[in-house]
């Protein structure tokens, strides 16, 4: 973002974009949009939604970070350092390598990996069993040898972005698709359960853009371990 604008790329995409997200689902379902839908807004009633609208979206942060990417991409799913340094990938890991996120989501070739082992064996002293029965003892040593590297570190900075929005965006789009669902049973409005679809199929867009970025930001930090000693 220019110097001027009071808001970094992360602040505007992570958490002002999905807080307005939300604040239209919510102003949508309440009062089927006459407060958000305007044609023309004066200066205090937009600066208001945009600070209501970062709260908002700093709120949702909170339990899309320990749902989707804790529990989801770290509980019902494997860790990605876990399925990088995999011999073999799980029947869903290869369905969600081939049909969804793409090669990203796949181990690394053996060479690529019998390197990581070895570097990491050096810095924690650690067994080859040990370190794959926890990748994070793995992951910790990659990731603060990667940070040091400047190529490197420019492109984990933009995968993590790209995965917090999507992940953070994926979080509001099902809140928005619970809402209008409610609002469309009810009846209030006949085109909400077109809204509900669409708000629910692009966050499931989301979710498997978040699977993407956040599998390519551990592959950065395990790839420039591998090969930056």
């Amino acid at each position: 973002m220019k110097q001027w604008f009071p808001f970094t790329d992360y602040d505007f995409y992570g958490y002002l974009a999905c807080g307005l997200v939300v604040l239209f689902a919510f102003d949508y379902f309440q009062t089927g949009g006459q407060y958000l839908i305007h044609d023309h807004w004066s200066f205090i009633q937009g600066a208001l939604i945009v600070s209501l609208a970062y709260v908002v979206g700093q709120i949702v942060a909170m339990p899309s970070s320990i749902i989707l990417e804790h529990g989801f991409a770290r509980g019902l799913l494997r860790p990605p350092a876990a399925v990088l340094m995999s011999n073999k990938p799980t029947m869903l890991e290869g369905f969600i390598s081939r049909f969804l996120v793409g090669p990203y989501y796949s181990p690394f070739p053996e060479g690529t990996r019998t390197k990581i082992l070895v570097n990491a064996e050096t810095d924690t002293g650690l067994q080859h069993h040990q370190l794959l029965a926890n990748t994070e003892e793995i992951f910790t040593p990659a990731y603060n040898a990667a940070r040091k590297i400047e190529d490197s570190r420019k492109r984990m900075d933009d995968f993590r972005n790209q995965y917090g929005f999507n992940r953070n965006m994926c979080f509001s789009g099902l809140i928005a698709t619970a809402l209008l669902f409610i609002r469309a049973w009810e009846g209030a409005d006949k085109n909400a359960w077109g809204l509900a679809v669409m708000a629910l199929i692009l966050s499931l867009g989301m979710l498997i853009r978040f699977l993407k970025f956040y599998t390519c930001f551990a592959r950065e930090v395990l790839r420039s371990y591998a090969f930056s000693k």
